[in-house]
């Protein structure tokens, strides 16, 4: 019984603090994965992989969310509480679109 208590004593201390993320790439054009899928309470993390003058910015499809410039490496996260069907896009990049999807 004490091997059992210490083996999942060690297990949740190793599983990951925000295990309801998801992570979007953001480069220039493009988002990756351009489709994710999310329970409410899940979060979505943005995180820009190149250097672009002026940052990227994340924008929602209906102007509700907009991300502040992104440098490189930098991320912007947010969490989805309503299900739903959600699109963002590059702000700089129009054409490079992703769908959130919260079931």
């Amino acid at each position: 019984m004490r091997a059992r208590m210490l083996f999942l004593a060690v297990f949740l201390a190793a599983a990951p603090a925000s295990a309801g993320d998801v992570m979007i790439h953001v480069s220039h054009n493009k988002l990756e994965p351009t489709q994710v899928k999310l329970k409410p309470g899940d979060s979505v993390v943005f995180h820009n992989l190149v250097h672009m003058p002026g940052g990227h910015s994340i924008v929602s499809d209906d102007g509700e969310l907009q991300s502040p410039p992104l440098a490189l490496d930098g991320k912007w996260s947010h969490t989805f509480v309503m299900p739903g069907e959600y699109g963002f896009h590059i702000k700089e990049h129009p054409d490079a679109k992703a769908t959130v999807i919260v079931e």
